[in-house]
């Protein structure tokens, strides 16, 4: 820690303003992670373990420093800073952090980087979200589910799964929902309440008492043709959401606010919502999409789908589990040479 606010004094104040200006729970503790991360270079660089005299494992980058541990100490700490960012992390989650950290480590050292410099380029190419991508590739691989012939299984089956869930966003849209009234000012408690009607050509929508439950469909007085909608928009492109001008409620309210366009009286109108999770956000945008007849776009279709290929993938398999499937489909063989083989049942056996 010494040596690191000493030779690397303007990343050492970085971390520490960083953090202390970060809300408490988001804070990343800086002897804590420097006590763990030390054990970690430790046990990686199997510091204090007799030598080994067949050993074959070297890394160049190490005989070009004078502190070289040290040296990988500073690097490795404020990579942990920003893999803290990136995961976003709570002190809840320091031990995840440093098994992430731990990966991304161990597999940037297992490339044998030639100086630390490059070390340090490709230790912070890992991000987090790349060591996330590498784990699901992984096991994948493991599980045998990359072999050509599983992939284009997956492909067969996607349509009728986008279909699934297409259903299952078009369902949610008619249990309706209670969404919030934005004032000029900030939240109100006001609520109102959106449903798609049983037939699916209409939303149905209308303000909601506080304290009150969703309502029947049958009570709601407005009504929008759901051939009327000419367009979805969302976060920024929304109306709504371009009168309230910057400031961090209004990027909230950004990532949660859609608007369907719509005709009437050849004048072109809003209905405007602000979804109260995004969650919710992700399914009402599916469904508006799916009435249009445009892809289902949202991070939430993705997931979905996946995790309904893998599970109907592995439903397949079950029979051939530990039976190796081939990357290419077994050759057809040649047609014979003549098709006179036809059983006459006229004929009775000798």
């Amino acid at each position: 820690m010494l040596y690191f606010s000493k030779q690397a004094p303007s990343a050492y104040s970085r971390f520490v303003l960083e953090n202390s200006s970060r809300e408490d729970k988001h804070e990343c503790p800086f002897a804590r992670s420097s006590i763990q991360l030390t054990v970690l270079l430790c046990e990686l660089l199997h510091v204090g373990e007799p030598c080994s005299e067949t050993a074959q494992d070297f890394s160049p980058m190490f005989f070009g420093q004078d502190h070289s541990f040290h040296e990988l100490f500073c690097v490795s700490i404020q990579l942990l800073n920003k893999t803290w960012k990136e995961m976003r992390a709570t002190q809840e989650d320091f031990d995840k952090v440093i098994q992430v950290v731990r990966e991304q480590l161990a597999r940037t050292l297992a490339l044998k980087p030639s100086s630390l410099e490059l070390f340090r380029t490709k230790v912070n190419a890992l991000t987090y979200g790349e060591v996330l991508r590498l784990r699901q590739t992984e096991r994948l691989h493991q599980e045998g589910t990359l072999a050509p012939p599983i992939l284009e299984l997956r492909e067969k089956l996607k349509p009728e799964l986008l279909g699934l869930i297409r259903q299952q966003r078009l369902l949610r849209l008619c249990e309706g929902t209670l969404f919030h009234k934005i004032s000029s000012r900030r939240r109100q408690d006001k609520l109102w309440f959106c449903c798609l009607s049983a037939n699916h050509k209409v939303l149905q929508y209308g303000d909601v008492e506080e304290g009150a439950g969703p309502p029947t469909p049958e009570t709601l007085p407005e009504q929008l043709p759901v051939a009327d909608i000419r367009a979805l928009l969302t976060g920024k492109d929304c109306p709504h959401v371009r009168e309230k001008g910057s400031g961090k409620q209004n990027k909230d309210l950004c990532e949660l606010a859609f608007s369907v366009s719509y005709d009437r009286r050849e004048e072109e109108e809003y209905l405007n919502f602000i979804a109260p999770s995004k969650r919710e956000f992700h399914l009402w945008t599916d469904g508006l999409s799916a009435l249009l007849g445009n892809a289902m776009a949202s991070e939430q279709t993705r997931q979905d789908l996946e995790q309904l290929l893998t599970m109907e993938t592995k439903l397949r398999l079950l029979e051939l589990e530990n039976v190796p499937i081939p990357e290419q489909p077994p050759p057809v063989p040649p047609p014979p040479t003549n098709f006179n083989f036809c059983y006459d049942c006229s004929v009775a056996e000798p």
